[in-house]
């Protein structure tokens, strides 16, 4: 018997497409899925909240696995095989953009607390390990 046909949600044909891509494809190097991942947010015309919240969602995972890359590399010294040049230009960048989204961070986590009434717990003294 034939199930009826019902039309897809935005999210489910981008999960469906999502994953055939990603089963369709030979696994793919950082390199390339980093490319593809640009590409795609480059590419995001948010239309609706719904929209953008899916693009600071991507954005957000995008980030998450890029500096847990970096750790990697930070965890494995592979960045001692950088020059003092590379390092100082990738700290610069790294610095600038992780200043921006923690103030963006500050700025957009106070604003909620505040309008749905709560607040941040003082650090008191009796929470503090002392070494």
């Amino acid at each position: 018997m034939l199930e009826p046909v019902r039309s897809r949600s935005r999210f489910e044909t981008i999960e469906c497409e999502n994953k055939k891509m990603e089963l369709s494809d030979e696994p793919k190097s950082w390199v390339e899925e980093a490319r593809n991942r640009v590409k795609r947010i480059s590419d995001l015309d948010p239309r609706d909240r719904l929209d953008i919240v899916y693009g600071i969602g991507l954005c957000c995972s995008t980030l998450a696995k890029s500096m847990q890359g970096w750790m990697q590399w930070i965890g494995n010294l592979s960045l001692k095989d950088f020059e003092q040049r590379e390092l100082e230009e990738i700290f610069g960048i790294i610095k600038k953009a992780t200043v921006q989204l923690m103030e963006l961070d500050i700025d957009k986590t106070s604003k909620y607390e505040e309008s749905h009434g709560l607040r941040q717990k003082p650090v008191g003294r009796e929470n503090r390990l002392v070494s």
